[in-house]
């Protein structure tokens, strides 16, 4: 066996892990979608991706972790990129850089997600567990905007900074043009989004170079 063996089947088995993450949860959507999420069970899900129904347990240990399959990781590379932001740019900046890289994976992923936002939207227990993410996203980004103004993430300005930063996600998502069709996110999204950072932007500018006058304290 050569010294690149090793790694070479190391990456051969995570690649095969990740398509079969994949394909399950792929699966499980479409299940959701056609049947229900409450009526659809997981030996179902497991029988329809070829897969033992402890395999999708162990990739997905909660039923709601296949609706949104994504969002750990998504979250998690929000995070790191704003904490890994220069010192010269602000939350907003970061959040428009990595939306900026996104977008075209959203749009490659358009069907999926619309499928994914029907599947929620018919059930309030995963319109609850979606929450759960909101506000895990919305802490983070007023740590981020905390430190941008040299603050407690708990204090009034970042806290109502990252609820209108967030925001942001639902304008866009139901953002139209005039005529009622829809934006296309890879060759719109980033104006449309412009656009609304422009506002958080320079609110946070503001609230840094202002925030020791009586007005703010």
């Amino acid at each position: 066996m050569t010294k690149d063996a090793g790694p070479a089947a190391e990456g051969l088995r995570e690649r095969k892990k990740q398509q079969t993450r994949e394909r399950i949860a792929r699966t499980a959507l479409e299940l959701f979608a056609r049947d229900g999420f409450h009526e659809t069970t997981i030996p179902a899900i497991a029988e329809a991706a070829d897969v033992s129904p402890r395999t999708v347990s162990s990739y997905f240990p909660a039923k709601e972790d296949l609706v949104f399959p994504e969002a750990a990781g998504t979250f998690g590379e929000l995070g790191v990129r704003l904490r890994e932001r220069g010192p010269d740019e602000t939350t907003a900046d970061a959040l428009r850089a990595w939306l900026g890289e996104q977008l075209p994976q959203w749009a490659d992923r358009e069907d999926e997600i619309r499928a994914q936002r029907r599947v929620v939207d018919s059930d309030p227990g995963l319109q609850a567990y979606e929450q759960r993410f909101r506000y895990e996203a919305e802490h983070m980004i007023a740590v981020s905007i905390a430190d941008d103004l040299g603050a407690s993430p708990d204090e009034l300005e970042p806290r109502m900074a990252a609820a209108a930063t967030f925001a942001i996600f639902g304008v866009f998502g139901d953002h139209k043009h005039a005529d009622g069709s829809a934006v296309d996110p890879a060759e719109e999204g980033l104006l449309v989004l412009d656009r609304a950072l422009r506002f958080v932007d320079a609110g946070i500018r503001a609230l840094r170079d202002g925030q020791d006058t009586p007005f703010l304290r």
